[in-house]
Parts: structure tokens; sequence; C-alpha cells
């Protein structure tokens, strides 16, 4: 799969881009933060952004992808610019996820200073 575009929408307004499913794959990230979320999410999205220190910790981020995974979505985990112990345990768990984005340094811009 190949990302052209990401776009941010408000909290709440993801019903907005449901349309957008039958043409993208539409990955939600900020959207979701509880088990409730993703059940909520389920129809209007292919899949959802992982992070590590999104849940606070490997053992929910477990959780929630084996909700997720049940429910038919697919997964990415992804590694802004964070602590290294964090993006050490991402990559040790990335097979688990569908897309791995863990180079952040596309993240970064580099300036004249």
């Amino acid at each position: 799969m190949r990302f052209s575009k990401l776009i941010q929408i408000p909290v709440g307004s993801e019903f907005a881009v449901k349309d957008l499913l039958t043409k993208y794959s539409v990955f939600l990230d900020e959207s979701f933060k509880t088990l409730q979320d993703i059940i909520r999410l389920k129809n209007i999205s292919a899949g959802l952004v992982f992070e590590i220190t999104k849940f606070g910790g490997l053992l929910k981020t477990s959780e929630y992808l084996k909700v997720t995974e049940s429910l038919g979505l697919e997964t990415m985990i992804l590694s802004r610019i964070e602590h290294p112990i964090t993006l050490n345990w991402a990559n040790k768990i990335k097979k688990s996820f569908n897309y791995i984005d863990l180079d952040f340094n596309h993240y970064i811009e580099k300036t004249s200073k």
C-alpha cells in the first residue's frame, strides 16, 4: 500500500470520510484511544494507527490490537519522534501489524541553521 496523503480531521468528524473508503484506504489515528472508540470506528475506516505510548504500554497495545483485528480492520504501527526505548519495543512487535512506519527521519525537516 502506498500512502499518498495524510488528512487530519477533527475527532468526532470521522463520518465525513466514510465515502472515501470506496476509493481510498482510510486509517484513523487520533480518533481512537479506548476500546469503545475502536468499535465506534470499525465501519468508517480500513484500519487504525497504533503507537505504544498511545495506550500506556505493551499490554494495552496488545489488547487493542486483538480487538481491532477481530473486527477485520488493518493495523499500522507508527513511531513519531519518541524515546529510543519505545522505538526499540515498537521494532520488536512490528510483525504483529499490517503496516509499519518506524522510520521517523521523514518527520524531521532540515533547515539551513
